[in-house]
């Protein structure tokens, strides 16, 4: 009878008492003395956001996803920021073997950013990685640099040190940072050799080098004093977007 309902429906010839011509429905299940009920259709589970992806990851041992996590916990990507999460993170992926885990953890322990300051903890990290000569010797500034804030006697011979380091590998910087620690600390043949570094430095448009040359020609460190070359210098630092030298 229903198959030739469903014929008389296709030829459109009403059926009395016949089943009304409609779609065929959902299968149905009948629970036990229940009534029927349509069975739902699975749902396509939800993917998962990156953080979330990034954080099983890590928490999987993958150290380089560790240090992705931490830099979206940084920079509040993918939600809100937390400096304290990214320093976690940083932490594990550090742990776990992640060189540039290891740099981003030393940048938030030198600046306290996320947690206390722990400068020794951030020197200690930037010098291994100096030693495997990661970041093309950035590393061994960012640790004399720290080694120079200490203002020590020894702090600045061990800064000079690693200035030297990053000087010999052609970095300007290095050799600004190398004269700058002289300056501060120097003999006068050393100074003398200073400012003829920064000078170099000045020449090619090496803002921080017009800067401390500037310091030198003021202060007569390595020479005599030149109160108008200073001047130039430190506008000619300024052009270069020292932005200290700009406010003097």
């Amino acid at each position: 009878m229903q198959r030739l309902a469903s014929i008389l429906c296709i030829a459109g010839v009403a059926l009395v008492g016949a089943v009304a011509c409609s779609k065929p429905v959902t299968e149905t299940t009948v629970p036990p003395g229940g009534t029927t009920t349509p069975t739902s259709a699975p749902t396509a589970s939800e993917p998962k956001d990156a953080r979330t992806e990034l954080t099983e990851a890590c928490n999987g041992g993958a150290a380089a996803d560790c240090a992705s996590i931490g830099l979206l916990w940084q920079a509040g990507e993918g939600g809100e920021a937390d400096p304290a999460k990214a320093r976690e993170f940083f932490g594990k992926s550090c742990t776990g073997g992640h060189d540039a885990g290891c740099s981003h953890l030393a940048a938030m322990l030198d600046k306290g950013e996320g947690g206390p300051v722990d400068a020794a903890k951030a020197r200690e990290l930037w010098l291994a990685q100096c030693d495997k000569g990661n970041n093309g010797q950035g590393e061994c500034y960012s640790a004399a640099r720290s080694y120079e804030a200490g203002g020590s006697a020894d702090d600045l011979a061990a800064a000079r040190k690693m200035y030297t380091k990053f000087c010999v590998a052609g970095e300007v910087p290095g050799c600004v940072g190398e004269a700058r620690v002289v300056m501060l600390g120097g003999n006068a043949n050393d100074m003398k050799h200073a400012r003829a570094v920064l000078q170099t430095a000045c020449d090619s448009g090496d803002g921080p080098g017009c800067f401390n040359l500037a310091l030198a020609l003021e202060k007569g460190q390595g020479g005599k004093k030149d109160k108008k070359g200073a001047a130039a210098a430190r506008t000619k630092a300024c052009d270069a977007g020292y932005k200290e030298a700009c406010s003097q």
